[in-house]
């Protein structure tokens, strides 16, 4: 239920984000984004910081490194993608982190390949293709990839490592320090970018008619996925978590229905039946 949560707020991010780009530009806006989930969260983690702050000096370079993938490069990453690239492409780029971190986790954790997940993996996979095709394979010949797509991959990769990362968290620090510190760190690794995006301006930082966004993106789809996120990593662990996220297309299409009156037909039905299928097989345990 966790990473399910988690995939459904992303999915509303990416609602939100779609044309929210004309207004803010993109380190500007990961930059916001991440100061409101540090105000936020920092109220209820700022006790567990100070508690702990002799585990967080001891574990610095795992909390930067965490802090650095996840925070400053990823969500960074996608929005500048998106200025380059087509809403399809990163689509289906986005789908290849899943992937990612299953092998990753296979390769250097020893996760088990057992066969259900596997051929859960693949049905999943199989099933936002044909979501994002329209049944249509063709569409697939037709794609011209360019920089925006190759730093969408870029973004999977880091996705997938900064998931690895979670689980390795060490046992001897609470998942609110955690979030509270790698936030923080984050935030101040975005700072230097923000500032050159800008030009060093001090002309007025954020338009007021962007806050109901911001607030969405630093809240819901920063400070609760994010938990949401790493509990279930810490719960399942990374490969069987990941497959939760190919429902990202379908919680999109859903809302997207909801929200921008966009229909859903039966591609959507199809692929749906394709994906929670393999996400449910797929989340078995070896057992």
């Amino acid at each position: 239920m966790c990473a399910l949560g988690a995939t459904a707020l992303w999915a509303g991010n990416f609602i939100v984000a779609r044309g929210f780009h004309h207004s803010l530009p993109p380190v500007t806006l990961a930059f916001w984004r991440w100061v409101i989930a540090v105000a936020v969260l920092l109220p209820f983690a700022l006790p567990h910081l100070v508690r702990e702050r002799a585990r967080i000096k001891a574990h610095a370079g795992y909390l930067f490194l965490t802090a650095f993938s996840g925070v400053t490069l990823f969500n960074t990453l996608v929005y500048v993608a998106g200025l380059a690239t087509t809403a399809l492409n990163l689509s289906l780029i986005a789908m290849v982190s899943p992937l990612f971190i299953v092998i990753l986790a296979w390769l250097f954790q020893g996760e088990t390949m057992h066969g259900a997940k596997v051929a859960g993996t693949l049905m999943a996979f199989f099933g936002v293709l044909l979501l994002l095709t329209g049944g249509s394979p063709g569409v697939l010949l037709e794609l011209r990839f360019n920089i925006g797509d190759l730093l969408m991959v870029v973004a999977a990769l880091i996705f997938a490592f900064y998931s690895l990362l979670v689980k390795q968290k060490p046992p001897g620090l609470s998942m609110m320090t955690f979030l509270g510190a790698t936030f923080c760190l984050g935030l101040i690794m975005l700072v230097p970018a923000y500032l050159w995006e800008r030009g060093f301006s001090l002309a007025p930082l954020m338009p007021l008619t962007s806050m109901g966004v911001l607030l969405y993106l630093g809240v819901c789809a920063a400070v609760a996925a994010f938990a949401l996120w790493n509990r279930a990593i810490m719960l399942i662990g990374p490969g069987r978590t990941a497959v939760c996220y190919y429902l990202l297309p379908l919680f999109s299409g859903v809302e997207a229905m909801i929200f921008l009156g966009e229909p859903i037909g039966w591609i959507h039905l199809a692929s749906a039946g394709l994906i929670l299928s393999g996400v449910a097989l797929s989340s078995r345990s070896s057992g």
